[in-house]
């Protein structure tokens, strides 16, 4: 069996220290039940594992809504000069000492952010993803002849659902097939853009620019 020797992380009080951020405390009850001060347990919203010409490395996806939102806390918020300035202090300072705690392992760390996605990409997503993993009650080879037809008729131009609709009329449980083709969008069996809307009743689209292409770099081990 082969492994790997995962680096150190820095402890965040001690980078908190460096950079002169006041690292949130929490009280905690002791074995002895005593109570004492103990440091907050940061944690990154996504820690991606991903394989790429080196071997595996890892990601961390610091997440929000807005750009913005990485540079002031409480961006939305009506405040005065004072506390806009205070507040976007902290939010540096609290990127600093994400993006130090994990690059102490040699781990990258990206700002992901809702707006910076083309809005059909995430409407796309957003329709995929509940249905990507429901189980299909039909035989394995008769998904594969359905999974043939429908990307024959992507590429001539016939809404895929019309290809679903046949089948329904001779096997019944149209909701299996509709959701086969989603599903072959998903695990990207079907050519389909991403980063267009898809309407399986008109002819979907399969050119313009791979979504992973796209976005890329926010997988990429190291930053470009």
């Amino acid at each position: 069996m082969h492994g790997i020797f995962l680096p150190h992380l820095r402890g965040t009080g001690e980078i908190a220290l460096d950079i002169g951020f006041k690292h949130y405390e929490i009280d905690m009850e002791g074995p002895d039940g005593e109570w004492e001060k103990m440091l907050f347990p940061y944690v990154g919203d996504l820690l991606l594992y991903l394989h790429g010409r080196n071997g595996p490395y890892a990601l961390n996806w610091t997440v929000k809504d807005r750009k913005e939102a990485f540079g002031e806390r409480r961006s939305g918020q009506a405040k005065t000069p004072v506390q806009q300035k205070k507040d976007r202090v902290k939010a540096e300072l609290r990127a600093t000492l994400e993006e130090t705690y994990y690059s102490s392992a040699g781990i990258r760390t990206v700002q992901v952010s809702m707006d910076m996605f083309d809005p059909s990409l995430v409407q796309n997503l957003g329709l995929l993803f509940p249905m990507h993993a429901l189980p299909l009650r039909l035989d394995e080879s008769l998904l594969e002849d359905f999974s043939g037809a429908v990307t024959e008729a992507v590429r001539e131009g016939i809404p895929p659902v019309l290809v679903a609709k046949q089948y329904a009329a001779d096997w019944g449980t149209r909701d299996q097939f509709i959701c086969k083709i989603y599903q072959d969008i998903w695990h990207r069996h079907l050519p389909v853009s991403l980063l267009d809307p898809i309407l399986i009743d008109q002819p979907l689209s399969t050119s313009g620019p791979d979504a992973l292409s796209v976005y890329a770099s926010l997988f990429e081990e190291s930053a470009s």
